[in-house]
C-alpha cells in the first residue's frame, strides 16, 4: 500500500508526482512493492481523477481515495485495508509506505517479507544502521488495530504498542529510512531532479520575518 493522498505542505508540490530517477515517487515505488513481492499493489490518492490517480493505474495499481487526504495517512492506510477486506482472497499481511521514501529498493521488501515468513511477528520492519524505516509489514491479526479511535501518532501507535511483537530486519539500504518530505531533502538524494523543484510555502512560513527598519531620524 502506498500513502499517496496527502497535502505535500512541506514540500509545496505534489510529492507522489516528483521524479526518482526518471519515475514518479508513486510510480517507482508500486513497481518497487511489486517487484519484492505484493500482490496486489494499492495506491491511495486524494482524488478518483487528476494526475496521481492516472499514475497509480498507468502503474497498473489498485486505486484508492481517501477524499481529500482525510484523516491524514492513519485515514490514507484505513481506506487500503477497507479495500483489501473486500478482496475475494485478502492477503495474510499488509505492506504499507508513505509516498515520500521513493529510494526504498525491492530487496528491502523482499527481506521484510522472508523476516515475516520466518517468524510469523505481528509486525516487521526494515532498520538500517539503527533506525527503524519503511515498508512496515502488518500481519493481517492486527489489522483491526489501525482502526481504533484516538490513535495519537497514527500508524505509529500501533507499531509502537508492544516491542515485544516487533522484528526489526537490518538491510544495506538508506532508502528504507531517507523521508524524502522537503525541497532541501529532494534536492539532497536528487540533484538534478530536486534543483528545480519549487521552495515549499511552508518553509517560507517557518522564516521568521526580517526586523523593521529603524525610523529615519526626525530632521526640521
Amino acid at each position: 500500500m502506498v500513502l499517496a493522498a496527502g497535502g505535500s505542505t512541506r514540500m509545496g508540490t505534489p510529492k507522489a508526482l516528483l521524479d526518482a530517477d526518471g519515475a514518479t515517487f508513486v510510480a517507482r515505488l508500486a513497481g518497487t512493492l511489486r517487484r519484492g513481492g505484493c500482490d496486489p499493489v494499492v495506491v491511495v490518492a486524494a482524488s478518483e481523477t487528476g494526475p496521481v490517480a492516472a499514475e497509480a493505474r498507468r502503474s497498473a495499481a489498485r486505486l484508492v481515495v481517501n477524499p481529500h487526504g482525510e484523516g491524514g495517512q492513519i485515514g490514507s492506510l484505513r481506506a487500503a485495508l477497507a479495500h483489501l477486506r473486500t478482496l475475494d482472497d485478502p492477503p495474510a499481511a499488509t505492506i504499507f509506505t508513505p509516498v515520500d521514501n521513493p529510494a526504498v529498493t525491492a530487496a528491502t521488501v523482499r527481506t521484510v517479507i522472508r523476516g515475516w515468513q520466518r517468524s510469523r511477528a505481528a509486525i516487521v520492519a526494515p532498520s538500517y544502521q539503527g533506525k527503524r524505516g519503511h515498508p512496515v509489514l502488518a500481519d493481517i491479526t492486527i489489522a483491526d488495530e489501525f482502526l481504533e479511535e484516538g490513535l495519537a501518532e497514527g500508524a505509529r501507535t500501533v507499531v509502537r504498542r508492544d516491542p515485544a511483537r516487533v522484528l526489526e530486519v537490518p538491510v544495506p539500504d538508506p532508502g528504507a529510512v531517507d523521508d524524502i518530505d522537503t525541497p532541501q531533502r529532494y534536492a539532497d538524494r536528487f540533484p538534478e531532479e530536486g534543483a528545480a523543484a519549487p521552495k515549499s510555502s511552508a518553509t517560507e512560513r517557518e522564516s521568521p520575518p526580517a526586523p523593521p527598519a529603524p525610523p529615519a531620524p526626525h530632521t526640521r
